[in-house]
């Protein structure tokens, strides 16, 4: 990660909430990278301080809440410092959120297509929105493209490897088969893949042409502006000087005072004016909703643009809840336990529509969830979360295969699987009450394999490896050798054997399309 560019930074974060019984410390000292491109998982049970780490990203903290310490970096800023008027330009417009559960996200008395209009009519700007549609067409076909020759070769395999299984067919039909059927697929890929130069030419270029006749238009529409409020200020500062020259002369005061007024009227008009040439208006507003509810996998978006909230499924009102967040065309994505409410198969279809757009707009991702399974596919490294504090990090190869930090054993073991025969494993006891956060390892309590120093003293990071660390006094050189949960160890070995055969069936099925 260390050649990719770094989009947000938070540093020692610390996050406390004012109640009548004292402080209760939410977030401790917590922190994290997150780079372009990247998905972060943040997981941790309920009250582990995930939501919070990030609804102070978003400055929606609520209002009894202290930043004791710490910096969120984004974009050579720090967002604790910025006054709500500043954070507003970056809210939803840099930064988006999908929230947890999509019925009380949604006013159910307001139409869908107002609520996805909404944002982008108070906030949106017209320039940025246009510079994306500007090579949308070149955009969508370059990734079509990618994608029929991606189920090409796919449908190629698919097809040998269903010829070669074939038991009812002679040798020598599947030889005849196979070979029609690859030279008919590999001329048809030989077309898609000689179209591409072009196609990624043209999408290039159309997006370098955009950029520059957008930022061409806003620095002649600056300009513009600036010139003609330099000429009015001009026009107040000479009335402000004839009015110290008219002292005396009260009915020529009065004239100028005047004069002056009106001026000032003219100045605010004339912000509001340069200000609207900015602003979305309903009929782009309008089509652009219709865009995006297209882009999120909503039918017939014309139609269901005027309907309520109640007339959605579930997964339905979650797409909406995706769509007003993409609105801004934000870079970074907060999904706050977006699945939560949604059935499994549901929860799935959402997972791999996040996953899409995510690579379509090339977005950073963070994802809250108390649930590993549902980021085993998504994440590219993940963020074990417990009582205020960032217990374990690495790659999500990392944290599977590879865990060390008895919470994130606990959290692996409550996670069901299709393959698991024993009985999942829950966590004993709650997390502690953290107006009197714990001396040592929060975690101590609840853990078995706590030695005598987990209630004394909190564990620093140990490395593992340069990607992954955890805190656990486990990993000490000077700790007793306690072996990963017999559990952990089967699934592990699970998790392996299914990508290997994984790995074998696409390797017999390349061998069969290039040796037959």
């Amino acid at each position: 990660m260390s050649n990719q560019e770094k989009v947000l930074e938070v540093k020692n974060l610390t996050v406390s909430f004012k109640t009548p019984n004292g402080l209760v410390r939410a977030v401790r000292d917590i922190s994290f990278d997150l780079y372009k491109g990247e998905t972060l998982a943040i997981v941790g049970e309920s009250g582990s301080g995930k939501s919070v780490t990030n609804r102070a990203i978003m400055g929606i903290l609520a209002g009894n809440a202290i930043i004791d310490d710490g910096e969120i970096n984004y974009r050579n800023q720090d967002l604790t410092k910025l006054s709500e008027a500043n954070f507003h330009k970056i809210r939803g417009n840099e930064i988006g959120m999908i929230f947890q559960d999509p019925l009380s996200s949604l006013n159910p008395i307001m139409k869908i297509g107002k609520q996805i209009t909404e944002a982008m009519l108070v906030n949106g700007n017209r320039v940025k929105n246009r510079f994306i549609d500007l090579f949308h067409n070149e955009y969508h076909d370059y990734l079509n493209l990618l994608t029929r020759i991606k189920l090409a070769k796919k449908d190629l395999k698919d097809k040998i490897y269903e010829i070669n299984v074939d038991k009812e067919m002679t040798k020598a039909d599947k030889r005849e088969k196979i070979v029609a059927y690859k030279a008919k697929s590999k001329a048809l890929l030989a077309d898609l893949k000689s179209q591409v130069p072009d196609v990624k030419r043209r999408y290039l270029a159309a997006k370098a042409t955009a950029k520059v006749q957008i930022k061409k238009e806003i620095v002649e529409v600056n300009q513009e502006k600036q010139k003609a409020v330099s000429n009015l200020n001009a026009e107040i500062a000479k009335k402000v000087s004839a009015l110290k020259d008219a002292q005396g002369n009260e009915a020529q005061q009065k004239r100028i005072n005047q004069e002056i007024r009106e001026l000032r009227v003219e100045l605010s008009n004339l912000n509001e004016a340069f200000r609207r040439r900015f602003k979305v208006t309903q009929k782009e507003a309008y089509e652009r909703a219709i865009q995006i509810m297209r882009e999120v996998n909503i039918p017939d978006p014309e139609k269901r643009f005027n309907q309520y909230p109640f007339q959605f499924s579930g997964g339905m009102r979650q797409r909406i809840v995706i769509a007003i967040a993409l609105t801004a065309n934000p870079k970074l994505l907060i999904c706050d336990e977006p699945t939560t409410a949604l059935d499994v198969t549901i929860q799935e279809q959402i997972l791999n529509q996040i996953k899409d757009i995510k690579k379509e707009r090339d977005l950073s991702v963070i994802f809250i969830t108390h649930d590993l399974g549902v980021v085993a596919n998504m994440a590219d490294r993940v963020a074990v979360m417990y009582a205020g504090k960032i217990v374990e990090y690495g790659t999500a190869d990392e944290i599977f295969y590879n865990p060390k930090h008895p919470y994130t054993w606990a959290l692996l073991s409550s996670v069901p699987d299709l393959d698991t025969k024993d009985k999942l494993v829950s966590i004993p006891g709650t997390p502690p009450d953290m107006l009197f956060p714990p001396k040592g390892d929060a975690f101590a309590e609840r853990n078995k394999y706590a030695l005598k120093i987990d209630f004394e003293e909190q564990p620093p990071f140990f490395k593992v490896s340069d990607t992954h660390y955890a805190a656990t006094w486990l990993l000490h050189p000077d700790a007793p050798k306690i072996p990963t949960p017999p559990i952990i160890q089967q699934r592990i070995e699970r998790y392996t054997k299914t990508t290997a055969a994984k790995l074998a069936e696409t390797e017999t099925k390349t061998k069969t399309v290039e040796g037959e």
